[in-house]
């Protein structure tokens, strides 16, 4: 709930500056501020209200030593994204089947397209945010308070169904919510399988640096 509120507050700060022209954005320009403020406004909310007012640890949240078991991720990495991609191909079979627009609903095809004519340091910038930093602070909510508060309460399958589930639903983009809730779901077996928030934090950079390289890629031969 504070992860929201903080982020929609910077959101809120951007537009009411931007509007009204009281700050000039380009569209770069504010491209990079959102994503810098919703990364950094995500981070102080975790920090605020889950690591300092609990007196976690990063033991506590999940943070082990590493250690030669992470080399299994060379494998499960490949894997992972394979049956993401396919959950997510019959998913879109499924769409086409209901007359759904698969092309369309909940795209986010134009974001990848600005960052696409970003000049080259800004669309690193955009990157190393999207790879990095999101996967960190992500993992720390969703695969460190979620999925442990959840395994407390529930038991370990459905904590990880419901971990899977709600990290898909906060995207907020329905037609990717296959491979999102799919995703979701190897993210919390890695953190289980490994015992450390690592595994899943580099997973997820993984995923997230190949989705955004890939997108990036058609974006940049189709213009």
């Amino acid at each position: 709930m504070f992860v929201v509120i903080y982020v929609a507050v910077a959101v809120g700060t951007i537009l009411a500056l931007g509007l009204p022209g009281i700050i000039e954005f380009t569209l770069e320009s504010l491209l990079i501020v959102l994503l810098a403020s919703v990364t950094a406004a995500a981070i102080l909310a975790l920090y605020i209200h889950l690591i300092r007012r609990n007196r976690l640890t990063a033991a506590d949240l999940g943070f082990r030593r590493l250690t030669p078991r992470l080399l299994h991720l060379l494998w499960q990495i490949p894997v992972t994204v394979i049956v993401c991609a396919l959950t997510q191909a019959l998913f879109l079979s499924l769409l086409t089947l209901t007359e759904a627009d698969a092309t369309t609903a909940g795209s986010t095809d134009g974001a990848f397209d600005d960052i696409a004519r970003l000049p080259t340091y800004l669309a690193v910038i955009a990157v190393l945010v999207v790879a990095v930093l999101t996967p960190l602070w992500e993992e720390v909510l969703f695969r460190g308070a979620f999925l442990d508060g959840f395994s407390a309460r529930f038991g370990p399958a459905v904590a990880i169904i419901l971990s899977a589930g709600l990290f898909a639903a906060v995207h907020v983009i329905p037609v990717s919510f296959a491979y999102l809730f799919m995703l979701g779901i190897a993210l919390a077996l890695m953190r289980r399988f490994h015992q450390n928030l690592w595994a899943s934090i580099l997973l997820h950079a993984a995923n997230n640096a190949l989705v955004v390289f890939l997108a990036l890629a058609v974006a940049r031969s189709g213009s």
